[in-house]
């Protein structure tokens, strides 16, 4: 069976994410089309999980 992702969702405006991580929009743009992290929107705003971009930053990143 298929180990699961235990780890919640930390959920952060990218707008706040890319303040925080000192990274471009068009930085996030390409790593959520390289699959690196996702990006999820809710109405006009779009949110991306910091657990994600942690790991993406590490070389964790699970993207192909």
């Amino acid at each position: 069976m298929a180990e699961q992702n235990t780890k919640t969702a930390n959920l952060i405006r990218l707008t706040d994410a890319i303040k925080r991580y000192s990274l471009s929009r068009s930085t996030f743009d390409r790593a959520v089309k390289k699959g690196a992290i996702t990006k999820h929107t809710v109405g006009r705003a779009a949110f991306v999980d910091t657990h994600q971009i942690d790991a993406w930053i590490m070389g964790e990143s699970l993207s192909a």
